[in-house]
């Protein structure tokens, strides 16, 4: 259920084209919303105590630059994928801020190593999704918070419709607006809107791992916030941690389990192997 799966790399390459105006494109699509919710959704995940944060398919580093701001003691590490992404986030320039490169379902991390796992608009980007589920399970400490912040997908099958029609259609005619013939890559959102599960199943996805402890739709059911806790008795390893991937900045942050590398298979198929890591060069724990 969920997760691109063959079209990740069709959609990955998509939202590279776009990267320097994606935040643009974001608040127009969004009418301005996407920042608020943001806002909005870190309070509601109540987790002024959480000192590492991973910022999950970070982006050019939006949701990490916030928890900067509201939380300062926070250590912030960003997991992206993308190298243009990558290069744009690295901007931040945080002492407690650290990018990696890599993907949800390698994440490279050990077990039980955060306190609080946000994800803005990303994790719908996912490959797999039960698996990327599974990884943020894996690296989450017992009682922590993971907060996904997304498009929501309406149970009700005419509003499912309308909502994608506004995906398929009306989403690219603004992205022209605001960036001319590159904010039609914007359609590349739809495919990802036909395999993210409805809210209901991603509800049903979300407890077969973590306690469900917010659910909330808004701007007109186009949008979602969800908070989940993991048990405080869960003390499982989950599925075995992966190895490392890029490190791009080294703030205080340690959790990343060794430094250097590069992805392969960057233009190979989209398949979990292609993705997997090679490490070079000395440890940064």
């Amino acid at each position: 259920m969920g997760g691109l799966g063959p079209k990740w790399r069709v959609v990955e390459e998509a939202l590279a084209e776009i990267v320097d105006v994606y935040d643009r494109v974001n608040r127009f699509l969004s009418l301005g919303n996407d920042f608020r919710l943001r806002v909005r959704a870190l309070r509601e995940a109540s987790a002024p105590n959480a000192r590492k944060v991973l910022d999950a398919g970070a982006g050019p580093g939006t949701f990490s630059k916030l928890i900067l701001r509201e939380n300062g003691e926070a250590d912030v590490v960003a997991l992206e994928p993308l190298r243009v992404m990558c290069d744009r986030a690295v901007a931040i320039g945080s002492i407690r801020y650290s990018l990696v490169r890599g993907v949800f379902e390698r994440a490279p991390f050990r077990e039980r190593a955060f306190d609080l796992i946000v994800t803005g608009f990303a994790i719908r980007d996912s490959l797999d999704l039960r698996r990327a589920i599974s990884e943020m399970h894996r690296v989450l400490r017992a009682g922590g918070k993971m907060l996904i912040c997304d498009i929501a997908k309406p149970d009700r099958p005419p509003l499912k419709l309308v909502m994608g029609a506004y995906w398929f259609a009306v989403a690219p005619f603004l992205g022209f607006l605001v960036s001319g013939a590159r904010g039609l890559k914007v359609w590349f959102i739809y495919p990802t809107y036909v395999r993210w599960p409805t809210v209901g199943e991603l509800r049903s996805l979300i407890a077969e791992r973590f306690r469900l402890a917010r659910l909330k739709v808004t701007m007109f059911g186009g949008a979602l916030t969800l908070v989940a806790e993991k048990s405080c008795l869960d003390h499982t390893n989950g599925n075995t941690p992966q190895e490392s991937t890029t490190t791009y900045t080294a703030g205080r942050d340690s959790t990343s389990a060794t430094a250097t590398g590069t992805l392969e298979g960057e233009s190979a198929e989209t398949s979990l192997s292609t993705l997997k890591v090679r490490t070079s060069g000395p440890s940064t724990s």
